[in-house]
């Protein structure tokens, strides 16, 4: 059986063509490598290598196996990863935010925060919120920043910092700009280009019209918010946003509605996963910077 040592040293051997720089790199004796590679391919009965003087090159069934070990190493280093993150020898977070509201506050998480905590590695994947919260849940993320329907899974904490509006934007020439709110009828027939089945305003806009019993006019869907905005600008439809995720420079109108919707917005976590000190210093800081967003 390959053992942990020889796949290491197999893969340095094939990085380098070169057993003395092998042996330099892994910090052994160059005969170490050279009885080591001898007695892979004794117990394997491959042939692993060419040499050409002091160079090495891989054969065909060496190339096979060193994709196979390069595979088991890449687990290996990220089980290592992992253990030093639940040992607290590593801060890292993985955290997934949307992109409605990574138009107002990503810039200051990996602004402000990270000048503030240096030591903390983040790792932000922007998706959409249904996307996001189905991550954590699969622990493939530690924490989520999102919008979120308190009984989308049964297996997550949620905790809301604020709620966000959901208006109309549409472009300034556009006759229902001059309105001060607007009604389920006054969009009724108006063409909406809209995020994808992966945000929750998608199932929201959809709710709102199927409880009127109608059906939004929908022209196109994208998983990206500059599509939609560039689709908006260009007069092709208007759409439906949270309010934080419609700048000053967007030049488009944003209009309430007269009986408005909203989108709880806060932090969102699996249940029973322990929650270390750098997500404790990361929560606490969304806390502050959303203060004044609360409803």
């Amino acid at each position: 059986m390959m053992t942990l040592i020889q796949m290491r040293y197999f893969y340095e051997v094939c990085q380098w063509q070169n057993i003395t720089k092998a042996a330099e790199h892994l910090h052994v004796s160059q005969p170490t490598i050279s009885v080591a590679m001898q007695t892979l391919e004794a117990e394997t009965g491959l042939n692993l290598f060419h040499r050409e003087g002091r160079k090495i090159l891989i054969t065909n069934e060496g190339s096979k196996l060193l994709g196979k070990v390069k595979h088991i190493l890449d687990q290996i280093d990220q089980l290592d990863d992992e253990i030093q993150d639940m040992a607290h020898n590593r801060n890292h977070i993985r955290m997934a935010m949307p992109l409605q509201l990574g138009t107002q506050f990503l810039p200051r998480i990996l602004g402000e925060f990270r000048q503030q905590h240096p030591e903390i590695r983040l790792d932000i994947i922007e998706s959409g919120g249904i996307s996001a919260l189905n991550m954590v849940e699969e622990e493939k993320l530690d924490i989520a920043f999102t919008n979120y329907e308190a009984g989308f899974s049964q297996k997550l904490n949620y905790e809301k910092l604020f709620a966000c509006e959901c208006c109309l934007v549409t472009r300034p020439e556009n006759p229902l700009a001059a309105k001060s709110y607007i009604t389920l009828e006054d969009v009724q027939e108006e063409p909406l280009v809209l995020l994808d089945s992966s945000f929750f305003v998608y199932r929201m806009v959809h709710d709102m019209y199927a409880k009127e019993n109608g059906k939004p006019q929908v022209v196109h869907y994208s998983p990206y918010l500059h599509t939609i905005k560039n689709l908006v600008r260009a007069g092709i439809g208007s759409t439906f946003l949270t309010r934080q995720a419609v700048l000053q420079r967007d030049d488009l109108v944003v209009i309430p509605m007269k009986e408005p919707f909203y989108i709880n917005s806060g932090i969102v976590t699996k249940k029973g996963r322990q929650v270390y000190d750098d997500e404790r210093l990361l929560i606490k800081y969304l806390k502050e910077i959303t203060g004044n967003c609360a409803r």
